[in-house]
């Protein structure tokens, strides 16, 4: 068998996604617009990445219509057979012999033949090798996993939420107001003196542009009125 020139690579989540959509139904032809329904990439990209690995792997023709294969390769029961014959046409017998399961174990040594075989670098020989493992374990179950060698997905940390804080009381003051701290309720247990805890109280004041500077001493005066017994 004469080895192909080069070797059709698709990232196991597009495989994934592009499988998942044929599911569903099949599209009457695989253009960039359709590739960018299930991926968001440029019209280029989705020709070189997705378009013509898809017909190197025959599940489109020169078309871009669905073939025959591609029917079977979206049912369970079909696509261990659609997996096998792809991976018998596509890749010489020595890969195939040499690598027959494409389990994690035998990835280092894929991507080694690979970079030997199709005279590429370790960027693209993984790509390459990505491929051949989907199609050597030809396992739709297998689809979701992590890709051995690759770094996991970073997941969001769950925040707990910040305990709500007590509301503040607002004093209004004209045009203007102010926001003060939470006080100590009226009806608190009695302590003996000395004892009280210490209170601090933050105050934040929202003066309008427009107010006058007669109307900002009043503000204060009344900000000494109200809040004197406690920051006294």
């Amino acid at each position: 068998m004469a080895t192909v020139a080069s070797y059709p690579k698709i990232s196991r989540n597009m495989w994934t996604k592009l499988r998942a959509r044929f599911t569903k139904s099949i599209p009457v032809a695989v253009s960039p617009a359709f590739v960018s329904s299930v991926v968001t990439m440029a019209d280029a990209s989705a020709v070189s990445n997705v378009i013509k690995p898809l017909q190197v792997l025959g599940l489109i023709d020169d078309q871009r219509k669905p073939t025959p294969l591609a029917n079977q390769w979206r049912h369970d029961d079909e696509y261990p057979a659609v997996c096998k014959a792809i991976r018998e046409r596509i890749y010489p017998d020595d890969l195939r012999d040499a690598y027959p399961s494409g389990a994690a174990e035998e990835r280092p040594g894929i991507i080694k033949w690979f970079m030997k075989s199709a005279h590429v670098g370790d960027a693209a020989a993984r790509m390459f090798a990505d491929m051949y493992c989907i199609l050597a374990q030809a396992d739709a179950s297998l689809l979701d996993e992590q890709v051995p060698g690759t770094p996991p997905e970073n997941k969001r940390a769950t925040r707990k939420p910040a305990p709500k804080a007590e509301a503040s009381r607002p004093i209004e003051l004209g045009n203007s107001h102010v926001d003060s701290a939470p006080v100590p309720h009226a009806h608190a247990p009695h302590r003996p003196l000395g004892k009280f805890p210490a209170v601090h109280i933050d105050v934040q004041v929202h003066i309008s542009p427009d107010t006058s500077p007669e109307q900002i001493d009043r503000i204060f005066e009344s900000m000494a009125k109200h809040l004197g017994n406690f920051t006294g």
